[in-house]
Formats: C-alpha cells, structure tokens, sequence
C-alpha cells in the first residue's frame, strides 16, 4: 500500500440550470458563488488534483468565479447527461489517483467537516465508495476508489454512476453525518430561496 493515498475532487456544473432559469454555479451561498464555496472546500479538505467539468455557461462561470485556478474543462454535449462530464473528468485524472471525491455544483450547503470526513475514511479505504448518510438519507458528496474508474467509464451515458454505486452494495461504506446540507440539491428557484432563509 502507498504511504500516501492521492483523492482527486470532482465537480461538476456542466447542466443547463433549466429549472433555475440561470447558470447555478453563479447563484451565491453566504456570499459566495456556489461553485467558488465548494472549491473551497474541496481545496480545504486536501483534494489533489481538482477536476471542474463546465456546460453551456462554461465562459461566464470561469470570467466570475475561481474556477479557472483548478483543471477545469468543457463538456461539448451536457445534455447527454452527468455521467458525460463525469468520464470527462475521470479520463484526465492522473495515474497515481487512488480515488476521487464527487460532487455536483447544486449542493453548495455541505459543510466543510463532511468532506474532511470523508476523505480521512477515503485514505484508510481506498476501494470503498463512501456516501455520507444524515438521518439514514443518502447524500452527496461521494467517493469512488480507483477499482470503480473503467467501471464507470464503461457504464452508458444514460444510465448514470447510480448503475456502479447499485452493482456494488457489498463494498458501499455508508457514513453518517450531522450535515443535512448534503441532501440539499438546488434545482429551482423555490429551493434557492429557502436555502437563503
């Protein structure tokens, strides 16, 4: 085993916000764009290297956020779906990775204590995939070892990472937090609101 353990962050931001009505990673959570507060996060945590994986709005997000301090790259077809970016952002991933903590740009509520956690379980089991729970719910973010990467990359564009996560149930480790931020996925504009109140 490797004295030290290598856990990429991925992010992905490549959706069209159709429901928002604007590009999500753009809307700000205690003043702080939602892409930039995860980043920050992912950065805090210890994540090396971290992967954006940008839309539509690709330009407008990397003029107004610090996005373009990390890898960052573009998804020319978004609309075949998450997983599309996800293997975008897999494939540049360095062969010394041992895993990568996953995250999506509509949940910018999660503490940075869960993604700490997470990557300290993450280095002491590499091969799991970890999704935090928080009352028994499951949440994001989630990470996947090396052993799950060609898996997912062979997996269709259509089915989605959910398809790897169901075909490994044995080897899940399933972490409980006190952090409901990570069931807050912000897709309108009535679930934006009241993550503000």
């Amino acid at each position: 085993m490797k004295a030290t353990v290598q856990i990429a962050g991925i992010l992905l931001a490549g959706g069209n916000s159709q429901r928002m009505g604007h590009p999500k990673a753009l809307l700000t959570y205690n003043g702080f764009s939602f892409i930039d507060t995860i980043l920050n996060n992912l950065q805090s945590a210890g994540c090396q290297p971290i992967i954006s994986v940008l839309g539509e709005a690709g330009d407008t997000i990397c003029e107004s956020t610090s996005v373009n301090n990390y890898e960052c790259w573009y998804n020319p077809k978004p609309q075949d779906g998450m997983l599309s970016s996800l293997k975008i952002a897999i494939e540049k991933l360095p062969a010394e990775c041992d895993g990568f903590v996953l995250t999506l740009v509509d949940h910018p509520a999660v503490q940075l204590n869960t993604y700490i956690e997470i990557m300290k379980l993450a280095a002491e089991n590499p091969d799991r995939i970890i999704i935090p729970q928080f009352f028994g719910k499951n949440g994001h973010p989630v990470f996947f070892g090396r052993r799950y990467f060609k898996q997912l990359l062979d997996t269709p564009k259509d089915q989605g990472a959910r398809i790897v996560v169901h075909q490994h149930q044995d080897n899940i480790h399933f972490l409980a937090v006190e952090d409901s931020g990570i069931l807050k996925d912000i897709d309108t504009p009535e679930e934006y609101q009241a993550l503000q109140h």
